[in-house]
This record gives structure tokens, sequence and C-alpha cells, in this order.
């Protein structure tokens, strides 16, 4: 009787355990596609916000059979791919991956992208993405006497053409120079040269993988006032665009008066320089107003194929600055130094990967240096190996995350901003040790000369900043590919400078028109550090930053 009670009592107890609610929240990590590739792939802009991926690929290559070639997400998330859009959806991977010849023969990443292609990320919470997938096309339409650029919208198909009433009176004989609606290997019907009738919109077939678009063109004559021409106001530079029959393009700019009476009227105009205008063989031009001043108003006049436009003015982008560029203010947080003057968040811009490296003991690769400097501090980034792990001094914009794995670290690269320099300049001095740390993939650069590696990129599209993951192979993409990339400029040096020296890493933009949204700054005594590799003998002294702007 007494082992029988015994029993219901645990039976009881079981009972009131299994009614127990577990109150404790599952922790919220956000799933998000850090990285993706694909065949025949041009270009891609990953959005954080609407957690959408948008890619371009070769014209020439079937959107209804491509392969996922790379697709790194965040760490322990499970991916579900469209079942509908998968050629093969019990083989396609449900990790992400950096490469598809790091999977098994078995594993199949063909899709269909004819249209949005949805992928759910998966841990705790679920994380819809969706990935859109269309053709690098370089779409084109230009005629003889054109005015300005072709107004081409993809979404309608439709083509709007203006031409000078004066070169070309007649819309029946207009001349189609270049047609390039579709698919470079695509089929136009009617011949586009056979056409020549504009007096009313003529529509053209377009066609390509087994789909036919339909385009209408109009050429017509620009109604009253329409202005060909943009102007894009820097901090102390405005560049001015558009087109030209003749080529005769000039133009003059002053400070706009604050009140402006007959005496002034005329004075205070500056000529633009021959050598401040260019003119492309298609006509188009571009023409720069110089030696402006950050946040004023200006006016300028445009004269072209002699026509005088009205007067217009313009302001200046005010000059955007980062924090502690002189690299004078340094502050220690328990073992780590930081190139901050604090971490509140108003002065906290720069990390390195001293928090990593003083995991175990007190290393710091990069420390203030107070004696060999050209003013005040400077920074030293000095390789060494730390713990039995190569860690190579570096600075850059951002913070750094956590370590990760036994060797590896997530990094949080990129600061807000908006302004739009014209290079990075400063001194440096640099001693470049023999590589005696190597890791795949540059494992074969043993034995040869370390290089420094100091670069600038600004992004457009960011909304926060990029997660850098040295364990998974996930960084920045710094080609041209990554649309987000805006403007990008480096140094790299393989051998010993043994004095300050001045440097300028100018800046290439992708264009004249958009505004960053975030800045990369980053300066390593190893080039390949993030890859384990380099020398411990590299050391890299920087001091005096500054943005210039032109």
């Amino acid at each position: 009787m007494k082992g029988r009670n015994s029993i219901w009592c645990f039976l009881v107890g079981l009972l009131l355990t299994g009614c127990v609610e577990n109150d404790l929240p599952y922790p919220t990590i956000e799933g998000i596609i850090e990285e993706l590739a694909v065949e025949g792939q041009t270009s891609v802009k990953i959005d954080k916000t609407s957690a959408s991926v948008s890619v371009k690929v070769a014209d020439t290559l079937d959107l209804r059979d491509l392969r996922v070639e790379k697709l790194v997400v965040t760490s322990g998330m499970t991916v579900i791919p469209d079942s509908v859009a998968c050629k093969d959806f019990r083989h396609f991977p449900d990790t992400g991956f950096v490469s598809v010849d790091s999977l098994p023969e078995t594993v199949n990443t063909r899709m269909n992208f004819k249209k949005p292609v949805s992928f759910l990320l998966r841990l705790y919470q679920d994380y819809p993405w969706k990935v859109t997938v269309v053709h690098d096309i370089l779409r084109k339409v230009t005629v003889a006497n054109q005015l300005g650029a072709s107004l081409i919208d993809a979404d309608t198909h439709n083509v709007i053409i203006y031409v000078d009433s004066t070169a070309q009176p007649s819309l029946r004989n207009v001349k189609i120079e270049t047609f390039q609606l579709g698919s470079s290997i695509a089929k136009t019907t009617p011949e586009p040269s056979e056409v020549t009738d504009f007096t009313r919109p003529r529509i053209f077939q377009v066609s390509a993988f087994d789909e036919t678009e339909e385009w209408t063109v109009s050429v017509a004559y620009p109604p009253a006032g329409m202005s060909f021409t943009s102007l894009s106001a820097w901090a102390k530079r405005a560049v001015v665009t558009g087109k030209t029959l003749t080529g005769q393009v000039s133009a003059c700019y002053r400070g706009k008066p604050q009140a402006e009476t007959k005496a002034d009227s005329e004075e205070g105009w500056e000529e633009v320089l021959s050598s401040e205008i260019e003119i492309d063989e298609e006509g188009n031009f571009t023409l720069v107003f110089t030696h402006l001043k950050p946040g004023m108003e200006y006016e300028y006049q445009l004269t072209v194929d002699g026509a005088s436009e009205d007067i217009k003015t313009f302001t200046t982008e005010a000059v955007e600055l980062v924090p502690n560029l002189s690299l004078d203010d340094w502050f220690k947080d328990g073992k780590s130094w930081y190139a901050d003057l604090d971490l509140t968040p108003e002065n906290y811009f720069w990390d390195s990967g001293n928090k990593g490296s003083n995991a175990v003991g007190e290393a710091n690769p990069t420390s203030p240096e107070t004696s060999d400097v050209v003013k005040g501090k400077a920074a030293r980034l000095e390789s060494k190996t730390v713990a039995g792990v190569f860690a190579a001094g570096s600075l850059y914009t951002g913070t750094f995350g956590k370590v990760e794995g036994l060797s590896g670290a997530s990094l949080n690269f990129g600061r807000p901003y908006t302004g739009r320099p014209s290079a990075l300049r400063g001194y440096y001095k640099y001693n470049s040790g023999t590589i005696d740390k190597a890791k795949d993939p540059y494992k074969e650069l043993e034995g040869r000369k370390d290089s420094c590696h100091i670069y600038m990129a600004l992004f457009s599209g960011w909304t926060s900043p990029f997660p850098v993951n040295t364990n998974t192979g996930t960084f920045v993409d710094l080609t041209w590919n990554n649309e987000n990339l805006l403007a990008f400029g480096q140094l790299v040096q393989g051998e010993t400078v043994k004095d300050y020296t001045q440097f300028r890493i100018d800046m290439e933009y992708r264009d004249q028109t958009t505004k960053p949204t975030y800045i990369l700054i980053v300066a390593s005594a190893s080039k390949y550090g993030d890859y384990f590799t380099g020398s411990t003998s590299s050391v890299l002294l920087l001091d005096e930053l500054e943005l210039v702007f032109e």
C-alpha cells in the first residue's frame, strides 16, 4: 500500500510539473541576408529595412534557370527557400553558404527568378525576405538632333525623345542612331533603322527568352522653357550636366548678392574655363563651378548652342567632418584602447580589434603613439600574435562586435555620414615585415613582404552598419558590383616607409548626384589580416588624417 501511494505521488508531481508555464521569452535574433550572389551577377543591392535584395545579371542569361552561388545569412538561421521557384527544393541547402563549391555534389541551388523569390530565415522567429533578379540592360535610344537624354520608363515601356526644332524641322525624317530596349540578344520588330516617321508614336516589339515586350517610342519638340540640364551642388563645387548639338557651351556664376542693385547686377560673375567643360562624342557635356564656399547660395547662367537660359540658384553643401581625424584623442576602457575621446554615443566613432585581442591578457595591437608623431598623438597599428592567433593592428569607423569561434570576430563596419569628400589625406610611416603567419586563401603569401592597407568608402542606401564576420568570411563588397558602394579610394604599400610621408587617397565616385548615408575608413598594418595572414613585424603609424573637400 505504501508503495502504491508513492507511485500516485510521483504521477501527481509529474502532472503538476507539466502545468508549470515557461514564461521565459525566446531571444530575438534578426534574420538578415548579409551576402547573396547569383550566376552571372553584375550588381547586388541589399536593403535590410525592407528585407529585400535586388540583383542584376547579364542580359544574355535566362532568368528561369539561375544558380545561387552564395547565400550568407545571420549565424544559426535556417533557410527555407521558395519551394515553387526551386528547381529541386529537397536538395536546396537549409543553411547559409559562402560558396556552392563548399557544398556536397547532391546540392542543387538553381531557381526560377522570373518573378520575385521568397526566402524565409528562421531562428525563434520567422524573417521573410524577397529577392528580385532582373537583367542588367543598358536601355538606350538616341536620334539625330536630340535634346537632352531620352526619357525611358521601364515600367510602362514608354520612351519620349525631344529634338531641336531648328535642326530637325520635320518629324517625318527622324534618324534613329542607337536603339536597345531589351536584352542585347533580343530581336526588335520593325527594324529601328527603317523607321523614320515619328509624326505619331511608333510601336516596337522586343522579343527574347520566349517573351515579347511592346514599347512605344515618341519623338516631339520640347515645350517652351523646358530645361535639359541638371546641377548637383557639393561643398566646394557644383557639377552641371546637359547635352549640346553644336559643342558650344559656356557658363558663368557668382555668389548671390544679398540685395542686388542695378549697379552690381553685372559684377562678380566668373566664367567657367574651357578646361572645366567636358563634351563627349554624343554631345553630353559636364561643367564644373569650382572654388565655392560651403553652405553658400550661388547663382549661375548657362549658354548652350547659342541660347542663354534664365539665371538659376543653388546652395552648396556644408562640410561634414569625422571625429578625431587628428588621432589625438584616446580613451582606455578596462584593458582596451580606443581612438575616441570617450565611449559616449556622440564621441564613439572609431574602433579596432583590441577588445577581441584583450579577451586573454592585454595585447592592444592598436594603441596611442606619443613620441614618434607628426603632431600631438598618432595611432600605432602593430600586427602581432595573441594567444596563438594572428591579430593585425587595425583601425576603422564602426564598432567591435564579439569574438566568434576560436579565432574569428564580428565587427560593425561604418558610421552614419552624408558628406562627399574628394579625398582622404594624412601622414604615415610603415615597417613592412616578412609574412610569417598565413592561412588560406593566402597561404602562398608566406615568406613575402607584408603590405599595409588604408581605404575610405562611402555607401548609399545603408541604414545600419555592415555586419562583418571573419569566422564565416562575411566582408563588405568593395567592388562596383555592390550598388550600395558610392565612392572608393585606397592606398596599398608593400615597402617600408622609414619617415612620415604625406599621402592622399582620391575618391572615385559612381555618380555626381547621389549622397551617401555611411562612411567607412579602414587602416590595417597587414592587408590580409582579416584572413589571419601577415607579419608579426609589421607596424603602421598614422597621424593627422583629414578629409579634403574640393
